[in-house]
């Protein structure tokens, strides 16, 4: 017994030095601030759990910065001429999506901070957590989490909880008094989601500032959920926002809120159109594989057995981001191995065009690799890593939440396809494609189309973006009407006419109110299919002008698409996953009518279409029925 309380008593105080350690090294980091941070321990010294927090937040303060410069401020007022215009010049697009602000001067917090900020975001945060009857079931670790981060990752510093609590206490002090916190947290979400939040995806910029945000509410979606940050910790609900840093349908990451629930699960909503729900599991449809929680604090103490191992990519040890996929998936994913082809972790990949991205490891135990709390009907590649590069190690897989199932190509059975696409058609795409049926183009000689000498009405839901029309007998005609459905606006991304192979010029054009300055008239035959004219009212009309009677033997139109169906011109290459071999190219091929016939496809195997002239979206497809089947929750399989 005597020896366990001495061995007890050793840990404890190495525990106690390495704490004040960390303490140390962040008031040496803070320079010649350190007194301001000294004050505010001092200030708390007879209040332990203030003391605590004071403690947690100057340990982790050396992580946090701001970016300083003209930019940022340029930034800002872009984005509120967006907000007012609800669309982003090319130039502008282009100029902040390419900016670098990891060159910008970074102002860190520890340098710059005052002992009065925060003492007063300590003193609000901790009112707030005692106020609200839901944060009897906070622990303190939580809270410090939760509820008590003076920032959220690197805006500017701002003292924002006065001006929220102000302006929004009047939700749980008059609307709703009741102490429920699901019923709370949508109480608050019902009275955002009533002002509004406008998306902007055009520009690239660092987090905004807490006043920004309150003013203009315009952003991502990291930018929404700061937002949300301000005002629910402001109020006392814990709130924190988890990710998926990858989604192979998107090649990007997402972000959206979760509240601790008083059930002690964590319950994930999006103000702007998603309501907090008790017991269900947020999911924005589109394949993730792992979720994360982006944290305040630093993790290291988690990721201590691995931090110093090069054999494990810089991914898996993120300080401020935490696995809470146990929250969102329940299957486990188990997965036998050949030892000699790993340096004791196996890794899990999913598809990117540019290589397979690791998104889970696992240490290899007796011949195998377990992976738990991972997305069910995904595909999956097995990895290792070796001098920072991931190679397959086997064929690609898809989890069914129960067994792996592989893509063993069988080169002995080949099959003739015809590819109409190199990503996902998504449901709001086939919406684009489904909004032209209905419209009716008309040829005349005269402006009033008093007499219409052709026509030719969209019946049915295309298949594709590409529609060529070859008339019975050529026309002559000096005007082309395309008339939308009464019912539906008008959307067009080319409509063009031919004679004899030899593409006919517009002289003018008129219709409709274009519904923003980007989508006008003239994008309808810019030979640019992702851009395009769409009108404010239903039933929309647009009027080609050719300037003089012109004969017309066929004609192409397009509806609003993305660009991802085979392009007439464009040199493609499919390639199949040979596993350990990776992928292997079964021969490019430059498009001549708006699909591609391969006859050497592998039967069994996954593919991957790539487009060598253009674009950036692609993803792994596989063949059922003849036909293309791209595994994604939001999309159906593509066929003419």
């Amino acid at each position: 017994m005597k020896k366990i309380l001495i061995g007890g008593l050793i840990l404890c105080l190495l525990a106690a030095c390495s704490d004040n350690k960390r303490l140390e090294q962040a008031l040496q980091f803070a320079g010649e601030n350190r007194g301001e941070l000294e004050k505010v321990l001092d200030f708390y010294k007879h209040d332990g759990e203030k003391y605590a927090a004071a403690r947690f937040l100057i340990e982790n303060m050396p992580h946090y910065y701001a970016y300083r410069g003209e930019a940022v401020d340029s930034v800002k007022r872009t984005l509120v001429k967006y907000k007012e215009e609800k669309v982003a010049l090319p130039e502008e697009s282009d100029y902040w999506k390419s900016f670098n602000f990891e060159k910008m001067e970074k102002v860190y917090d520890s340098k710059v901070i005052t002992a009065e900020y925060l003492i007063n975001n300590i003193e609000r945060a901790f009112r707030a957590w005692k106020k609200r009857p839901w944060n009897k079931e906070v622990t303190f670790d939580e809270f410090c989490e939760l509820l008590l981060p003076y920032r959220v990752q690197n805006e500017p510093l701002d003292d924002w909880r006065k001006k929220y609590e102000e302006k929004y206490a009047y939700l749980l002090d008059s609307i709703y008094t009741g102490s429920d916190v699901i019923v709370a947290t949508d109480t608050v979400a019902h009275a955002l989601r009533k002002e509004g939040f406008v998306y902007c995806w055009d520009y690239r910029f660092p987090h905004l500032e807490a006043s920004f945000l309150m003013e203009h509410r315009v952003g991502m979606c990291a930018d929404a959920c700061d937002f949300a940050l301000y005002v629910y910790r402001a109020l006392g609900i814990p709130i924190a926002t988890d990710m998926y840093v990858y989604s192979s349908e998107t090649r990007k990451g997402h972000t959206w809120n979760v509240v601790k629930d008083t059930t002690g699960r964590y319950v994930g909503f999006w103000f702007t159109e998603q309501d907090a729900i008790r017991d269900s599991v947020y999911s924005d449809l589109r394949k993730s594989g792992k979720a994360s929680r982006q944290c305040f604090g630093s993790q290291r103490e988690k990721l201590q057995d691995i931090w110093e191992d090069k054999r494990i990519p810089s991914f898996f040890k993120d300080l401020y981001r935490k696995d809470v996929s146990e929250n969102y998936y329940q299957d486990t994913l188990r997965m036998s191995v050949a030892e000699k082809d790993y340096d004791k972790y196996a890794f899990l990949g999913v598809f990117n065009p540019h290589g397979w991205i690791g998104i889970d490891m696992a240490e290899i135990e007796d011949g195998e690799a377990v992976f738990p709390h991972v997305e069910s009907e995904v595909i999956y590649v097995p990895m290792s890593y070796h001098g920072k590069k991931y190679s397959a190690t086997d064929y690609p897989f898809f989890f069914d939440g129960k067994k792996n199932i592989p893509y063993a190509a069988d080169l002995s059975r080949r099959d003739t396809v015809c590819l109409l696409r190199k990503n996902p058609l998504f449901f709001w795409q086939r919406d684009w494609l489904n909004d032209m049926a209905g419209c009716c183009v008309e040829f005349s000689d005269t402006k009033d189309f008093q007499r219409v000498l052709y026509s030719y009405r969209i019946g049915d839901t295309l298949r594709i973006a590409h529609n060529i029309v070859t008339l019975n007998l050529p026309v002559k005609f000096r005007y082309m009407r395309l008339k939308a459905d009464k019912e539906k606006g008008l959307e067009v991304a080319e409509l063009v006419c031919y004679n004899n192979g030899k593409k006919l010029e517009p002289q003018a054009v008129s219709g409709a109110k274009p519904d923003n300055i980007r989508r006008v008239w003239q994008k309808s035959y810019d030979d640019n299919p992702l851009t395009f004219y769409s009108s404010v009212e239903k039933g929309g009309v647009l009027v080609l002008d050719y300037g003089k009677l012109t004969t017309v033997d066929s004609f192409v139109f397009m509806p609003r698409n993305d660009d991802n169906f085979i392009r007439i011109g464009d040199e493609y290459e499919l390639f199949y996953h040979g596993g350990k071999e990776g992928w292997v190219s079964l021969g490019r091929k430059t498009a001549t009518e708006p699909w591609l016939i391969y006859d050497n496809m592998p039967r069994g195997a996954l593919f991957h279409l790539h487009c060598l002239t253009r674009g950036e979206e692609e993803q792994v497809f596989h063949i059922e029925n003849g036909v293309q089947v791209f595994v994604s929750n939001q999309a159906k399989p593509v066929t003419l």
